[in-house]
């Protein structure tokens, strides 16, 4: 079963790729009215490209109002997952965003794999850069397929292949490492090396080793880049979130994924699903069968106040 990834959520909303959950990828259109303030556009922490098609806002990084940046009508930026960022729509704002995981496939393999051999102290942070006509033709036709209510994820892996092609083909490489400045950081580096491992280890002290990190240091550095929480914590909310989509989105019978996830017993598979996920596996199985039986809702655009 296969999640709609080109369409209009809300911000808040996460969906994973259900071919790979450690490598989730989202296109959102977002339509603001003038004045509108979204408190934390990456509140879910990822990494976004934000295009704005129309209008200009005011964004503030980390909070900091006293250096706020402008982003006008055919400009886009780039927000990593190490930061917030605040924005406010100084008129009618319509603002496509490219938002995933460091590892969705795209980001890293067409662009960060790209710029490896520059040196992050030889780039000059660039804060915006213009939409060349090529680029601007290509999110229009992604606006149109958003409106259609699309669904088919090969699609959405195409346009995201075209979206990072696209990069290399309208900007200098000096450029594309200018605003992707953040994710060529160590810090970024150790994320990448995290996310790439975790789904092999069943535990903290196996994935800090294939990392190459003594469980001190990893324990330190895991907790600078994953927002407080120590890697078993991290490991378990994985799970748990893995899990549940599985129950919910995935036709899998519910003993395959007992077994995928080392429970010996149903019991024990039930026990750990109420503790972690609220329900038991019978009961989230449920409750996906009954959303996917809900019709969507008409409205496509997302207002920062829903």
């Amino acid at each position: 079963m296969f999640l709609v990834i080109l369409g209009y959520y809300e911000v808040l909303n996460t969906y994973r790729d259900p071919l790979a959950l450690s490598r989730f990828s989202q296109f959102r259109y977002l339509h603001i009215s003038k004045g509108e303030i979204i408190q934390n556009l990456n509140e879910t922490h990822e990494f976004q490209v934000c295009f704005v098609l129309k209008g200009s806002l005011c964004l503030f990084r980390d909070h900091i109002e006293s250096m706020p940046l402008m982003a006008m009508q055919n400009e886009f930026f780039f927000i990593s997952s190490l930061h917030q960022c605040k924005i406010k729509a100084m008129d009618e704002v319509q603002l496509v965003i490219h938002a995933c995981n460091i590892v969705a496939p795209y980001l890293h393999s067409r662009t960060i794999e790209y710029l490896q051999d520059i040196s992050i102290e030889e780039v000059k942070p660039v804060e915006v850069l213009p939409i060349y006509p090529l680029m601007r033709s290509y999110l229009d036709l992604l606006v149109d397929y958003m409106k259609n209510g699309t669904e088919i994820p090969d699609l959405h892996r195409a346009k995201e292949y075209e979206l990072f092609s696209l990069f290399k083909i309208c900007y200098k490489k000096n450029e594309i490492a200018s605003i992707f400045r953040d994710a060529l950081s160590n810090d970024l580096q150790f994320f990448v090396s995290v996310m790439t491992h975790y789904k092999a280890c069943r535990t903290a002290k196996e994935l800090a080793v294939l990392c190459g990190y003594n469980d001190t240091v990893f324990t330190q550095l895991f907790k600078k880049n994953f927002h407080g929480d120590t890697p078993y914590q991290w490991l378990q909310k994985q799970t748990s979130y893995e899990i549940e989509f599985k129950l919910k989105k995935s036709t899998l019978p519910i003993k395959q994924i007992m077994l995928d996830y080392h429970f010996k017993t149903f019991s024990h598979f039930t026990t750990y699903c109420k503790r972690n996920i609220g329900a038991t596996p019978n009961e989230i199985r449920k409750k996906g069968e009954e959303s996917r039986d809900t019709p969507p809702l008409e409205t496509y655009s997302v207002s920062a106040n829903d």
